[in-house]
Order: C-alpha cells, then sequence, then structure tokens
C-alpha cells in the first residue's frame, strides 16, 4: 500500500493538494467503477480519454485522482474538484499511464518474492486464468482478475498488481494488440510459469502473420524468473514446435493426457490422472478444448503440491464465466450459450462447433461483429465471409445476423439455410422480439459477439423472459 507521497516519488509527480500521508488502499481506471475511497487513474485507453470522468469519481466519494500535467482542462478540473471536496488528494504527472506502469512496476518489486503465473494466447485466457486460480485458491489467496475485467494491458496489470500483498500468488493474463506489448507485460509481473494455449488470427491486421504472433508471445518468457517454466499446448500446430532452451523448462499438456471422452447431453465426460491416481469427471461443461484446460490446471496444481481431493472438488465446482461459453437453462430445457465476451474466427468456429453438437431440438446462431482480420489481411470482411462457409459443416436452423459485417456472413451461409431462416437486423430490440417470437422448449440459441453490439444485454433480456439459470 502506498501514501500519496509514495505515489508522488514513484511517479516523478506533483502533489497539487491533499494529505501527503494519505494511505491509498483502492485503484479504479473504469469508465463506470466510481465507488468511495478510490483512487482514479484516467488512463487513456482504446483511444478514450478518461479525464472527463474525473469530476463524477469525486462527487461519488473519490479519494484522489492523477491528472496530466499537460492537460487541457488541467485547471478546470482541479478548480472542480476542490469545489466538490477541498481536501481531495491530486497528483499531477507527465502521463498518467506511464505513471500507473511505474506503480505497477514498484509494487512488483515489494513482492518480488511471490510467484506469478501468467497466461497469455490469441483466445481462451480468461478461461483458463479463471481455472487455474479457482484450483489454486482452495489452499492459497490468489490475486487474479476478480472483476473479470479481461483488459490485459499492461495498465490494467499495473492497477491489479497494486494489491499483490495480501495475496500469495497471482495469476494473471496477458494480451496485446502490438509488437513488444508481451516484453512490457513481462518486465511488469516476471512470471515465474508462463503460459501460451493458442495462436489464432485476434489482431492479426496487426501482426500480418501467426508466425508473428507467435514470437510476439514467445517473449512471455523475457523476464521468466524463479521456476522458469513455460507451458505450451502441444495440439497447436505452432506452439508444438517450441524446444526447451537454457532459458526455461517446457511443459507441455494436450487431449490425449486424457481418455475415454464422451460429450453427453449434460456435459464432457473424461478419465485423466492427479498425482498418477486416475480419476474420473462428469462436468457440465462443453468442449473437449475444455478437457485441455484441466490439464494444466491439474499440472500447475501437482508442482504448488495442492491436495488431490480439493483439485478434484474445484473441477467439479467450476463454472464459466459471463460471457465465455456460459450455459443457461430452464425447466423447458430452453437453452441459451452466453459466449459474447470477445470474437476472433478460432473462437467463433469453436463455439459453434460445439454448440453445433448439443442435443437440442432446434439450434439458433446469433452472430454480431467478429474481431480482426483473417489470413493477415487488413480485410474484415474475409472473416465474416469464413465464418458464413463454415456453416456447411454445422446443423443450425436459424442465423440471426446484426453488425456491418456480418452481410459477408450473409452471403456465404445463405445457401446452407433455407431464405426465411437466415435474417440480418438493424438494431438489438427487432433482434430480441424475433428471439422471443421463435424460441419454443428444448430450443438452443447460441449468442457470440465482438463486444460491439453488446450482446451482454440480449443475454440478460433472454434470461428475464425465460428464468434462465
Amino acid at each position: 500500500m502506498f501514501s500519496l507521497k509514495n505515489i508522488e516519488e514513484i511517479t516523478n509527480g506533483k502533489i497539487i493538494n491533499g494529505n501527503c500521508s494519505q494511505q491509498i488502499k483502492k485503484y479504479s481506471t473504469s469508465n463506470t467503477n466510481f465507488d468511495t475511497g478510490i483512487f482514479y487513474v484516467p488512463i487513456i485507453f482504446q483511444k478514450q480519454n478518461r479525464e472527463k470522468n474525473i469530476t463524477t469519481a469525486v462527487r461519488n466519494g473519490a479519494i484522489g485522482f492523477m491528472i496530466n500535467k499537460n492537460s487541457t482542462n488541467y485547471e478546470e478540473i482541479i478548480n472542480e474538484a476542490k469545489k466538490i471536496n477541498p481536501t481531495i488528494c491530486i497528483l499531477a504527472v507527465e502521463d498518467v499511464n506511464y505513471a500507473l506502469y511505474n506503480l505497477g512496476l514498484r509494487a512488483r518489486e515489494l513482492n518480488e518474492s511471490k510467484e506469478v503465473i501468467a497466461i497469455t494466447g490469441s483466445y481462451g485466457k480468461s478461461t483458463l486464468t479463471n481455472l487455474i486460480s479457482k484450483v489454486l485458491e482452495t489452499e492459497m489467496k490468489v490475486l487474479y482478475d476478480f472483476n473479470n475485467d479481461n483488459n490485459n494491458t499492461k495498465w490494467h496489470l499495473s492497477r491489479i498488481l497494486q494489491y499483490f500483498e495480501n495475496y500469495d500468488i497471482a495469476v494473471l493474463e496477458l494480451g496485446t494488440s502490438n509488437f513488444g506489448g508481451i516484453t512490457q507485460m513481462s518486465k511488469l509481473v516476471k512470471p515465474s510459469i508462463a503460459v501460451i494455449n493458442s495462436i489464432g488470427t485476434a489482431h492479426i491486421n496487426n501482426f500480418k502473420t501467426k508466425q508473428n504472433i507467435l514470437e510476439e508471445k514467445m517473449h512471455v518468457v523475457d523476464y521468466i524468473k524463479d521456476k522458469k517454466i513455460l507451458c505450451i499446448n502441444s495440439d497447436d500446430e505452432y506452439l508444438k514446435k517450441i524446444k526447451k532452451t537454457d532459458k526455461y523448462d517446457l511443459l507441455t499438456y494436450n487431449v490425449s493426457e486424457a481418455w475415454d471422452i464422451k460429450e453427453t447431453d449434460k456435459g464432457i465426460v473424461f478419465t485423466t490422472k492427479i498425482y498418477g491416481r486416475i480419476t474420473n469427471f462428469s462436468l457440465n461443461i462443453y468442449g473437449v478444448y475444455f478437457v485441455r484446460n484441466i490439464i494444466l490446471a491439474i499440472k500447475i496444481a501437482e508442482l504448488y503440491h495442492i491436495k488431490y481431493e480439493n483439485i478434484v472438488k474445484a473441477i467439479n465446482n467450476f463454472k464459466p464465466i459471463d460471457g465465455r461459453f456460459k450455459i443457461l437453462r430452464n425447466s423447458e430445457n430452453i437453452t441459451v450459450i452466453d459466449d459474447t465476451y470477445n470474437s476472433c474466427f478460432e473462437s467463433v468456429i469453436n463455439g459453434l462447433q460445439i454448440a453445433s453438437n448439443m442435443p437440442n431440438k432446434r439450434k439458433i446462431a446469433v452472430l454480431g461483429t467478429i474481431g480482426s482480420g483473417a489470413n493477415g489481411k487488413d480485410d474484415t470482411s474475409l472473416v465474416h465471409e469464413h465464418v458464413g462457409e463454415y456453416f456447411k459443416n454445422l446443423y443450425f436452423d436459424y442465423l440471426y445476423l446484426i453488425g456491418d459485417y456480418t452481410k459477408h456472413t450473409y452471403k456465404t451461409a445463405l445457401k446452407y439455410f433455407s431464405q426465411q431462416n437466415i435474417k440480418r437486423f438493424k438494431d438489438k430490440s427487432t433482434l430480441l422480439q424475433e428471439l422471443i417470437n421463435i424460441i419454443n422448449s428444448n430450443d438452443l440459441v447460441y449468442l457470440k459477439d465482438a463486444g460491439l453490439q453488446e450482446f451482454e444485454i440480449l443475454v440478460c433480456k433472454l434470461k428475464e423472459k425465460y428464468n434462465l439459470i
């Protein structure tokens, strides 16, 4: 925990107002979290300048905030904040983003003896991070993205690391959309165990090729320390080529380490080993890929000597987080699959394939815009065409689309649906009404979007309408 004076020194900033001995306990970088007692850090993220939120944060009881020295609204914001709270803590810095990053570096230095598990990859990071965290926290205090914000940037990790002193270990998700990002995050978190779980087309517009994406993800080991273990999914065509080096030991995981894998109408059944002991699982979770995640979670739990019974209990009790293939049902066997948090080509195809194989009477796919281009081209239309073509291999009765680029999905998918069963919508309200008109008992609705159409609102409305849990 830092005092305002500590933060001034670490960031090379200047205290403009407030008690320099004030202890800062809670940080927020959010556009929406303005809880009482926070210290607000208005980072610039996804081209949004969050300085406009400072006065809102102060009115809601923020204890203080940072501000850029060269802000065009510098005097206005400070004067307004002082009017609301004359004792508000104000720290002026050269660059709010990098001030927060420097705080993160310092917080990590002060907890250098504690280990970090860093997880990166093109897709599936959040689910894997959550699973490993849930297994470890049966016996340890685990710092992870407890709000599931999934920003996985150096700014987000810098904020999270401010709480490390209260935990035994951290499991952190690392993502980037540009070259050099993973190195900066590796320097920040200094992992003991690094994980690369997938190489796909997410952000390929920037990276151009999957080989470039692999090389960027490999920078997760730039600052590896302590255990120095790199875990790789050896089912992945790019990752399976990685070899052990003097810098790290290699730990592989893959689906073949489980057997008797079956997908039933209630979920997935399989057998594997924990500490050499044959163990059977029957889980209300779908997708063979999930077995691979469990294999890794078991291996990491074994490295930290988590008790057998605690590993089994945590896996049996695991539930996907909102937006990550979370299955909702009601008494009439209406099934809604909430896969709405994010969307790249591989995750869309994976989700559609799993939903297609589920034993419901009718299946309805609801797709919004898909993230990133394909094949290294800055052509988002192409990836939407590929998704539409993939319906040739799937079993869906209806396809509903929303978003500009889905016209390309419509064009290629049209040959696999009757004219009345494939539709594009201009707005969510019309789409929602169509779903309500058509959904019957035993139907399945799969929803997938890159976050641009706010599908979480559709999920919420469907949960209310059909009493889904």
